[in-house]
């Protein structure tokens, strides 16, 4: 191994006569570190866009739903404690759904509205962690954003209300481009309009039926879809609202963080816990289609950028084979001196490794280093065309190495025919015209 390894390193090294062949093994290098550093920080940046969609979700929404196939649950609490008692659930919380018609006094708009429950809701989403402005202004801290949950029903006061408007009304969350579509803040009124929630009228046309609340905040969540059409309001009022009494749409399920792509199983054990009607979704069924893209996404960019290291594995080819013509006398030598043709073969797959060695490592190192840098600086995003306002960066270290391992099995690849033709090499045809 030792000889293998001595010869391969000689051959490497420049001559006068051989720089050629040196600039072709240079640039080799560059091609594997290129290809293998761009990969990784473009895999780290796909992995961070798929990472911060993913916890937008399911901060906005639960891990699971359970509903009832036959329409809304009339007994939540009972329901509630089965779900309970179930391994791998975390906390539950009942929830109303509604899609309504918003109107200020300067705009209409269509929105989802969700009674939440104001205790449980924050042990099962992240809707409160969200909120940025109350009535008494920008919140600052979680103590005054659960404060704000905690008063939903009854709102106090707040800052910018006109002091003419003193009826006591229940307050509503909306969304930040919700809100400002409909030109309101904190402390605004604003008319929830449900279009068939009185029923057919005299003349078999449906009734409105239409309620007051106060603007109580104002939530980001970063995910356009939500920030322009959700809206909260405590379960009892989504309850008398839309009619249902003390029924409910279904219940939110959290489950445990090292549980969370174990969601199918979960729910399996949820519906036979509480038998028929009752059914589970959860946010991998719910969102397959989406992930199914980002990962199809990655897949794609993957391959694309892989050529790069194609194309390097080309210039280590070159490199070998060019070597294999200039040095047909000093293998000729060798082989007539009794080395053996799998010697010759271990020196030329040698020679072709170190430049995939040296390559990749260089890559690995540069690619982490520029996610770590992307990641620092925070690189920005104009938020009207993306979702976030800066490049998410997430490495994975198990993706970091299998791109290392592709790159070094396309350049072993690449050394096998080069490393084919010097071992066939006759030592009679490399000593011929010397």
């Amino acid at each position: 191994m030792t000889f293998i390894l001595t010869i391969a390193w000689s051959h490497l090294r420049s001559r006068r006569q051989d720089v050629g062949i040196s600039l072709i093994g240079v640039l080799s290098i560059m091609g594997v570190t290129a290809g293998v550093a761009v990969l990784d920080i473009v895999m780290s940046v796909m992995t961070g866009f798929e990472v911060d969609l993913r916890t937008k979700i399911l901060g906005s929404n639960s891990h699971m739903m359970v509903i009832e196939f036959a329409g809304t649950m009339d007994e939540p609490e009972a329901a509630i404690k089965t779900v309970e008692a179930c391994s791998g659930v975390e906390a539950v919380a009942p929830f109303v759904y509604t899609e309504v018609m918003l109107r200020s006094a300067y705009s209409t708009a269509g929105a989802v509205l969700k009674g939440l429950d104001t205790e449980r809701t924050a042990k099962v989403t992240e809707v409160v962690s969200d909120l940025k402005v109350g009535p008494q202004g920008h919140l600052d801290d979680d103590a005054a954003r659960a404060d704000v949950m905690r008063h939903l029903k009854s709102p106090p006061p707040a800052l910018a209300q006109d002091i003419t408007d003193t009826e006591e009304l229940p307050g509503i969350l909306l969304g930040e481009e919700l809100a400002a579509g409909l030109r309101v803040y904190p402390g605004d009124r604003v008319f929830v309009i449900n279009p068939i929630g009185g029923g057919v009228g005299p003349f078999g046309v449906p009734m409105p039926t239409t309620r007051s609340f106060r603007v109580a905040g104002i939530f980001y969540t970063g995910m356009y879809e939500y920030d322009t059409k959700w809206s909260y309001v405590s379960l009892s009022d989504a309850q008398d609202f839309t009619g249902l009494g003390t029924a409910v749409t279904g219940l939110e399920v959290r489950v445990a963080e090292d549980r969370l792509y174990d969601v199918a199983t979960i729910g399996t054990e949820i519906e036979q816990a509480l038998g028929s009607p009752y059914i589970t979704r959860n946010w991998l069924t719910i969102n397959a289609a989406l992930f199914s893209a980002l990962r199809l996404e990655k897949i794609v960019m993957s391959l694309i950028l892989g050529l790069i290291m194609v194309v390097a594995a080309l210039g280590i080819v070159t490199n070998l084979v060019v070597m294999v013509i200039t040095r047909a006398r000093e293998i000729s030598i060798l082989k007539a001196m009794g080395a053996s043709n799998r010697s010759v073969v271990g020196i030329f797959i040698t020679q072709g490794m170190i430049v995939g060695v040296v390559g990749t490592s260089l890559g690995t190192a540069l690619g982490l280093a520029g996610s770590a840098f992307l990641d620092q600086y925070q690189f920005p995003l104009d938020t009207n065309v993306y979702y976030l306002d800066s490049l998410p960066v997430v490495v994975e270290y198990p993706a970091v190495a299998a791109v290392a391992g592709g790159a070094l099995v396309i350049c072993f690849l690449a050394t096998l025919y080069p490393a084919w033709r010097a071992a066939t090499l006759h030592p009679v045809d490399g000593l011929r015209y010397e």
